[in-house]
């Protein structure tokens, strides 16, 4: 049987390849472009998200204390700014970075609104919630409030002035865990629509691992101290 070389009548000339052409530099740099521009892309996305990165953590502020304020009302800047200034005023360096820095957090709960329905108390759910999140997360063991019976009263989430944990079946008192604000270094307060400000701590259980517990001891020893 004839070849197919035969068959098509191919000479051996015509099998010969001609030698490909040598591309030229910019043709060269545009065929490797062609084939490599995506992993480019990917090495520029991955190079710009670690600088990105890394410049968040060289230039975020990181504060020294957390104190978390929760009112019946929604708390005013102009107070959060007060309560800031004065906590800065007598803190103490606690991360080293040169400077004290107080983050003030603010939660608008009123409990009495939880009964009635509607709007209003969908948006205490949602201050529950948050505070909640502050007692899980552990930022802040400190608190300025302006309804210590009835946060104690549902949460349980106070310790006594002596720094322990109330026990099942203790009878515990406003008295036995919250001072007046006035009575501590954060005297001066606006005080708040209802009731009267108070500085309380977080209980220290599920919080033993947490930074913010020895810190914020100690900064509960400054705010407490007898003149």
């Amino acid at each position: 049987m004839a070849s197919y070389r035969y068959e098509r009548n191919i000479r051996p000339e015509d099998l010969v390849q001609e030698p490909p052409r040598v591309l030229t530099p910019q043709e060269r740099r545009a065929n490797w472009w062609h084939y490599h521009w995506y992993y480019v892309a990917l090495i520029l996305a991955a190079l710009l998200a670690a600088g990105w990165y890394a410049w968040q953590n060289l230039t975020a502020v990181r504060p020294d204390y957390v104190v978390t304020v929760v009112s019946r009302t929604d708390p005013a800047p102009e107070l959060l700014e007060q309560v800031q200034a004065q906590l800065e005023a007598v803190g103490l360096d606690e991360n080293g970075d040169g400077r004290i820095t107080v983050e003030v957090n603010s939660i608008w709960l009123d409990l009495s609104a939880m009964q009635e329905g509607g709007d209003f108390a969908r948006l205490m759910e949602s201050s529950q919630e948050k505070l909640n999140a502050a007692f899980y997360l552990g930022e802040s063991t400190l608190f300025l409030v302006d309804d210590p019976a009835g946060l104690e009263q549902m949460y349980g989430c106070f310790r006594y002035l002596d720094g322990g944990d109330p026990q099942p079946g203790d009878v515990v008192r406003i008295e036995d865990f919250a001072l007046p604000a006035g009575a501590t270094l954060l005297e001066g307060l606006a005080p708040p629509p209802e009731g009267a400000w108070y500085l309380a701590r977080c209980i220290t259980e599920g919080a033993e691992d947490s930074p913010a517990l020895e810190r914020d001891d100690r900064l509960w020893s400054v705010l407490t101290a007898a003149p």
